[in-house]
């Protein structure tokens, strides 16, 4: 006589889709959140690195958003250099005309145009306060606004400048810092001392900052004087320096655009490399976690069939 049980089957049976219902709910969390699991103690032995590599995108990140203020910073000076090289070359060319000419006619409104774009220039703002005043960012580097100014200040007039000498450093990587700030005095003292003495040479008045003219001293008329042609050939030496001065000023800064332009550029890959690490630590396969979803799904599917019809199973099935 043959025995008939199926106790040890069922269980057997039920044991088996319990681990499906398990291998199912672990790919169906896989497919809904993309990660490999919800907390770091089941990657525990990548926990080190992951976490690691996290703190390292997030430095990278902020990296990043600095430099993009630090770009902007610097395509301000830019700006600026580039409009003081213009104001020094308008007043190199007005002086050179009046020599060539020998007429006086629009000298002294170029001297003051070129006085005012100075004056904008160093003190032009963006959103973190004054560009050209150092760490004194709440106070306009230059302090006067009237060209006759010049006239009682210092020669050459250092104290019309309220900025002081501490330039921005700013970490552009991890490894790497960079000095990009520019003062007032640093781009406009040789510029302003160049509009001062013409200032007072119209004012009757001779400068005192090299080189000394001879006198006397003006204003300069039409025909010009001899006194008047020396001293404004006297001028074109310091005018052509100082263009050239702002020239390498502004290429100095043109560098730190480009190395900024370079480093943004790098922390990009590195952003994506770190990123990339990252996801193959924690995050699934999005098509290979769904193809084992359908399969644990065919699985469980299968043991509750199995289930089912050994439940329906009987000794009248055995029975003749």
């Amino acid at each position: 006589m043959t025995r008939v049980s199926t106790f040890h089957q069922s269980q057997t049976l039920l044991s088996y889709m319990q681990g499906a219902q398990a291998r199912v709910d672990k790919a169906q969390f896989h497919v809904t959140t993309g990660h490999v699991a919800e907390f770091y103690k089941d990657i525990y032995q990548d926990t080190s690195t992951l976490t690691g590599s996290k703190s390292l995108l997030s430095r990278l990140e902020q990296h990043k958003e600095n430099n993009g203020v630090v770009l902007s910073e610097l395509a301000a000076y830019d700006q600026a250099l580039g409009g003081m090289e213009s104001a020094a070359t308008d007043l190199k060319e007005a002086v050179m005309g009046a020599i060539n000419a020998s007429s006086a006619l629009g000298l002294e409104a170029t001297i003051e145009g070129v006085f005012d774009a100075v004056v904008g220039f160093m003190n032009s703002q963006n959103t973190e306060g004054y560009l050209f005043a150092g760490s004194k960012k709440d106070t306009s580097p230059i302090n006067i606004s009237d060209m006759n100014d010049l006239l009682t200040a210092l020669e050459p007039p250092t104290d019309v400048f309220d900025n002081n000498t501490l330039k921005r450093t700013v970490r552009v990587d991890e490894n790497r810092t960079l000095e990009i700030g520019l003062v007032a005095d640093e781009v406009g003292l040789d510029i302003m001392t160049a509009v001062q003495r013409l200032v007072m040479w119209q004012n009757g008045t001779l400068p005192t900052t090299a080189p000394v003219p001879t006198g006397p001293a003006g204003p300069v008329t039409t025909p010009l004087r001899d006194e008047d042609q020396a001293f404004l050939t006297g001028e074109i030496a310091n005018l052509e320096n100082l263009v050239r001065d702002l020239g390498e000023l502004r290429g100095e800064n043109g560098l730190n655009q480009k190395v900024m332009e370079q480093t943004v550029e790098a922390i990009d890959v590195q952003i994506t490399q770190t990123k990339i690490f990252i996801s193959n630590i924690e995050d699934v396969d999005a098509a290979e976690a769904i193809t084992k979803l359908n399969e644990a799904n065919f699985a469980l599917e299968a043991s509750y069939n199995v289930l089912s019809q050994l439940n329906r199973t009987t000794l009248l099935n055995y029975l003749s």
